[in-house]
Parts: C-alpha cells; sequence; structure tokens
C-alpha cells in the first residue's frame, strides 16, 4: 500500500508548457462533460483565471494542497492576494473556514504547553501550528515535526529558525503509517492527512501508529470533514442545512465548480463523527471530545491514550 501523499510536483509551479498543457486536458474534459455547476463558458473563463497566480496553478497540476500553500491560505491577509480569483479564493471560498479552524486547533495545542512537554505534528507541513505557540516561560521543551515531503520539511525548517524555535525542533521525513516511535509524545497534531483517505482500514492503521506513538495520556488532535448536504439548487429541501457552512448559493456553485468539475479535489474523504469514534477507540484511544465551530460545522476531536 503506497503513502498518502497529496500532491507530485515542487511548490512553485511557472505559466509554461506544462501548465497549458494540464489547462487543455481539462478544457477537453470540461466540454466532454453531461453536467457541470456552472455554464461551460464561465467555467472555462475560472479555469484561464486559475492559471494566472501560483495557487491557482499548484491546484491544476497536483488537485491538493501542499504544506507550503496550506500555510498560505491559513496566514493569508485581505491585501496578498494577486488577483481577482485568488482573492476570491482565500476570502470567500471554504478554505476561509479551513483558515478557522486552523485557529481554532492552535487554541487547543495551547493547553498542551508545558514544561517538559513534547509535541508533534504529523503531517506538519510548515508547522505553523506548533510554531506559532507562546513558549515564554517555559524552557524545556521538544517540537517533532514528521512530513513524508522533503520540501515540507525544508521549509519548516526555515519557519522554525525564523521563530527562533530550532534548538527545540527536529524533525523526521517519514510516512504517518510508519512511525516507529514508541510512548514518544505528548500530544500528536494532525490537521488533514486523513482527508486525503478514504480506506476505513487505512485509517485505523493510521490512528493506531499515533496511538504508539503517544505516551500513556497523551493526547491526539485530529480533524475530518463530515458529509456535506447535497447543493441546494439540487435537492432544495436541504437548503437550510447549508446554512452552518455560511455561503452564499453563488460562492458555493462557483466552489462545486473549481474543485469539483475544475480542479476534482483527492482531499474529500467525508466520515462521520460516528465513524471517525469507531476508528480511533479500534486503535485503542478513548475520545475525550468533539468540537465544532459555532456555526456546528469542521470539527477538532480530541482523543486520549
Amino acid at each position: 500500500m503506497t503513502s498518502t501523499i497529496s500532491h507530485h510536483t515542487g511548490t512553485r509551479i511557472a505559466d509554461d508548457a506544462g501548465t497549458e498543457k494540464i489547462a487543455a486536458e481539462i478544457e477537453h474534459r470540461l466540454r466532454r462533460a453531461d453536467q457541470l455547476v456552472l455554464p461551460l463558458d464561465e467555467t472555462l473563463d475560472i479555469l484561464d483565471q486559475l492559471q494566472q497566480f501560483e495557487l491557482g496553478r499548484f491546484l491544476l497540476h497536483n488537485r491538493g494542497l501542499n504544506g507550503y500553500w496550506t500555510s498560505y491560505i491559513f496566514r493569508n491577509a485581505p491585501a496578498g492576494p494577486t488577483t481577482p480569483m485568488e482573492h476570491w479564493l482565500l476570502n470567500n471560498s471554504l478554505l476561509c473556514q479551513a483558515r478557522e479552524r486552523f485557529h481554532r486547533f492552535k487554541e487547543e495545542i495551547a493547553g498542551s504547553v508545558a514544561e517538559g512537554a513534547t509535541l508533534a505534528s504529523i503531517p506538519c507541513g510548515v508547522m505553523d501550528d506548533l510554531l506559532q505557540q507562546d513558549y515564554r516561560g517555559v524552557e524545556k521543551f521538544k517540537l517533532v515535526g514528521i512530513d513524508i515531503d522533503e520540501e515540507s520539511i525544508g521549509y519548516a525548517k526555515e519557519n522554525t529558525a525564523e521563530h527562533g524555535l530550532s534548538e527545540h525542533t527536529a524533525f523526521e521525513v517519514r510516512d504517518a503509517w510508519k512511525l516507529g516511535v514508541d510512548g514518544e509524545f505528548d500530544l500528536i497534531v494532525s490537521n488533514g492527512l486523513n482527508m486525503y483517505e478514504s480506506d476505513p482500514q487505512r485509517l485505523t492503521d493510521l490512528y493506531r501508529s499515533f496511538h504508539q506513538a503517544l505516551r500513556p495520556g497523551g493526547r491526539l488532535l485530529l480533524s475530518f470533514l463530515t458529509p456535506p448536504p447535497p447543493p441546494p439548487w439540487v435537492a432544495p429541501e436541504h437548503a437550510a442545512a447549508w446554512e452552518k457552512y455560511d455561503i452564499p448559493e453563488a460562492d458555493l456553485r462557483r466552489e462545486l465548480s473549481i474543485m469539483g468539475d475544475i480542479v476534482q479535489v483527492t482531499y474529500l474523504n467525508f466520515s462521520s463523527e460516528d465513524e471517525v469514534r469507531g476508528q480511533l477507540e479500534a486503535a485503542g484511544f478513548t475520545v475525550h471530545a468533539v468540537r465544532y465551530n459555532d456555526h456546528g460545522v469542521l470539527p477538532i476531536i480530541t482523543a486520549v491514550k
């Protein structure tokens, strides 16, 4: 069984012949599609706009995000985007809710910052989740970043140096399913990896790997995506269920056009709370809490060894 990784190119992708080829293949597929969320001409215009900025090109090539672009989204300030489409993605799409969940993750992590603690982020990406904590007054602690992507580890090391935390930090290029770590961590944070994996047994195996790596009493903070209702224009009787996602219908149509029809993202593995609870318990965990945002979506689950 191969490891789960969300991309197959480097972070920076030029607007060159390679991008033109990918776009041409997508356009060919779109023109042959039986049904699209938006009219074909509007969909093709969005495809053209996605080629005009680096984040858009990365999505077209990889159908997912790496550590660098995930951090770019989470760190985004409104003045940063370079094109109207990038501004929309960063400020009007459902990526905004992923950013909000990231900040809730940081609040949950803060409770584990303590003298002598060893905290791990898997996959770490650029490791903003641990590096943006307040370690003032804590002298002895260790931060561990594990990721299968060597480029993300490189960015994480740069990020660590910028925060002045290099002496407290270690990194490993390693498969999360094969950590080979036994009782080492007080906390594991995993935000997003399970969204790329749909096999329930593989997910249970992943959580079992996390369980082995934790000390007795150690915590796992985990995100997961609950199944969304059908689009309101497809099933009007479920329109009210979309209110908790806090996204206007026009933006939702554009979202589904980009991530579904055009990009066909690979990271939308949906699991119910009961399913995730069952997998964690099968891996040996006790579920301590499941916290949703103020609208009742994007949960963070805390499990204890």
